[in-house]
């Protein structure tokens, strides 16, 4: 096996590579330095953050693999018609990817129901709330939890969530003939009205591709003022425009929003939603990409490729995930 690019800004991943395969011939490029002169003849493996793929889709013709070091690949989208798109990508998807992000919606969940943010503000001017004892908040295990999107992190947020004794809604494009144990219902998007009227907290983990683009645009939130729900957007800002999203807010269709991914990133200061105080505004961070669980992928998965077996999540670029 020749030299193996890494194609990445983080830098210390090919350090992480190195230590548990030292054997490797490893290539460190940085994406945003010059890469017209990029020759890429000899490589057939390329360990990539997708972003910065079609930068250099002229020179992929002889790449067989392509790890990336996302989950997310939505930019891959616009390769869909290059001619020299003949090799494989493999989505970055771990346990540990998932439980990065359970972590954040719970933490979420948690502060909004106990209004943290409100109390904060109290204690800070030294002012001891009373009937602090008294005030009425819904537990997890009071509520139907709905996560747009049950792949390996929905799985991962889904099966965590159960531990709270949440009922579990999962919204998918086809119902799978094996249900998983910690998810009460599912449903297709086909039904979307009824699963977002059944629901106390909206958890959108999907990815961004055609099929997915504007699905809760227009007036479609109503569905969820019965339950007087929340919106949280983990997945990616296409799901809605952020007028349609200003609007639900604004009409009550919904109580609040914890956004961490936006129609335009990074969120213009002129946005609507900074003003909004029932809209909670994370940086795009809801869970992290760790330089040692890729190399721990990747090597897994470099044994697959090289004894010839299927690699685990492969992309599917025409769906875009």
């Amino acid at each position: 096996m020749g030299r193996i690019v890494v194609f990445t800004t983080m830098s210390v991943l090919t350090q992480h590579i190195k230590r548990i395969m030292p054997k490797l011939d490893l290539i460190y490029i940085n994406p945003e330095s010059n890469t017209e002169s990029l020759k890429l003849d000899d490589v057939e493996i390329m360990i990539a953050d997708c972003r910065y793929l079609p930068k250099i889709k002229g020179k992929l013709n002889n790449i067989k693999w392509i790890q990336s070091i996302s989950a997310g690949v939505e930019q891959l989208i616009e390769l869909r018609h290059e001619k020299n798109i003949n090799f494989v990508i493999t989505r970055f998807v771990d346990e540990t990817y998932g439980l990065d992000m359970a972590e954040y919606i719970i933490m979420q969940i948690v502060a909004f129901e106990r209004r943290q943010r409100e109390e904060y503000e109290t204690l800070k001017s030294a002012v001891w709330p009373h009937n602090s004892m008294f005030v009425s908040r819904r537990l997890i295990s009071q509520m139907n939890i709905g996560i747009m999107g049950i792949g390996n992190i929905g799985k991962v947020v889904a099966r965590t969530l159960k531990h709270f004794n949440a009922k579990i809604w999962g919204l998918t494009r086809t119902i799978p003939t094996t249900k998983e144990p910690y998810i009460d219902e599912y449903r297709m998007t086909s039904s979307l009205p009824e699963f977002l009227s059944n629901c106390h907290y909206i958890i959108n983990i999907m990815p961004a591709t055609p099929e997915t683009n504007g699905l809760l645009n227009g007036d479609i939130l109503k569905n969820c003022k019965e339950n007087n729900a929340i919106f949280m957007n983990v997945g990616r800002g296409n799901i809605i425009k952020e007028d349609d999203l200003v609007n639900a807010l604004e009409n009550k269709w919904i109580t609040a929003a914890i956004l961490d991914v936006f129609e335009v990133e990074p969120l213009p200061s002129t946005s609507k939603l900074w003003a909004m105080p029932q809209v909670i505004i994370t940086p795009h961070n809801a869970c992290t990409v760790r330089a040692d669980g890729i190399a721990n992928l990747f090597k897994s998965n470099y044994e697959k490729y090289m004894k010839g077996e299927t690699l685990p999540n492969v992309l599917n670029i025409q769906h875009g995930y």
